[in-house]
This record gives C-alpha cells, sequence and structure tokens, in this order.
C-alpha cells in the first residue's frame, strides 16, 4: 500500500511539474502619434505604430479571420505605407492615409484595450496614394477619453497575407 500511496505521489508530483504557465502581455494602448488634422505630426510619435509588424499573437490574427467577397487579380506584393490617423487624437472622425504600390486587398480591425472588436472592415485598393475617412462617433462602443487600435493586413490574389501592423488613436 505504501508502494501505491509512493507512486501516486511522484505520478501527481510529475503532472504539476509538467504544467506550463502562460504569461499574457498586456499590450500597450497609451502611446500614440499625435498628428494635427493636415498630417503634421506635432506630438509624440510612436515608432512601433503604422508600421510592419513582423509577429502578432494569436488572437491579433484571429481578428483578420472574417469573410468578405473582395476579389484581387494581381498576384505580385508592393511596398505599403500608412500614416497616422489625422487628427489623432480626434473626435471619433480621421483620416487615414495609405500607399500601395500594387492592386491589393486590405483588412481592417479595431479593438477597444480590452481586445474586443468594435469594428471591421475590408477594401480593395488599385494601386497609389488614397486618404480614406473614418466616423466612428455613430457607434455607441466607442467612448471619449479612450485608445483604440486599428489592425490592418494586406493581401494579394492568392489571399496570401503579405504585410501587416497595427497603429493607436485616441478619442477625446
Amino acid at each position: 500500500m505504501k508502494a501505491l500511496y509512493s507512486f501516486y505521489f511522484l505520478f501527481t508530483m510529475f503532472l504539476f511539474s509538467s504544467c506550463k504557465k502562460t504569461t499574457i502581455t498586456p499590450i500597450d494602448f497609451s502611446k500614440i502619434t499625435v498628428a494635427d488634422s493636415t498630417c503634421i505630426y506635432i506630438g509624440d510619435v510612436d515608432t512601433t505604430d503604422w508600421t510592419y509588424d513582423a509577429n502578432w499573437t494569436a488572437q491579433e490574427t484571429s481578428f483578420m479571420s472574417f469573410a468578405d467577397t473582395i476579389s484581387i487579380t494581381d498576384s505580385i506584393t508592393g511596398y505599403i505605407q500608412l500614416s497616422a490617423p489625422c487628427p489623432n487624437p480626434n473626435e471619433g472622425v480621421f483620416i487615414l492615409g495609405m500607399n500601395t504600390q500594387r492592386q491589393c486587398k486590405m483588412k481592417l480591425v479595431c479593438v477597444n484595450t480590452a481586445m474586443h472588436v468594435l469594428y471591421y472592415t475590408s477594401r480593395k485598393f488599385t494601386g497609389g496614394p488614397i486618404a480614406t475617412a473614418y466616423d466612428f462617433r455613430s457607434f455607441t462602443s466607442f467612448h471619449k477619453n479612450n485608445n483604440y487600435r486599428l489592425y490592418y493586413a494586406f493581401y494579394n490574389s492568392k489571399d496570401s497575407l503579405y504585410y501587416k501592423g497595427h497603429g493607436d488613436f485616441r478619442i477625446e
């Protein structure tokens, strides 16, 4: 009987020692790139925003899993340039400037600091510079004095992701 208790104790210790704790690093939404209504940077610049992200968490990747009906014919990838929202901070209305070298599809997802999806869309670009206005004032899930994060992903005709990133903005 003593051998059975010893075996049970050792087996239990083995199970608990093989458990891994997963630590989730909170995402910092506190930094934004401050820009005026003419897209001139007039304050702090967050160098991690509005650029390419090499790695996303599984949760961040899952944000782009929504279906869309956009069809792209160009299979070649090109450069992508994005600018911070103008203005930032804003009152829920801003312009997002983009420049794409080739035809592509962009998926865009906005989340709050709890990482809940508040808005998503997809859009086709033919190539070249474009400014797109976003108006979140009528959405009840957006509140003043809060920061939000936009995730963006660009795809070619094979629905192959080739550029992804994020940027933060503040509604005041």
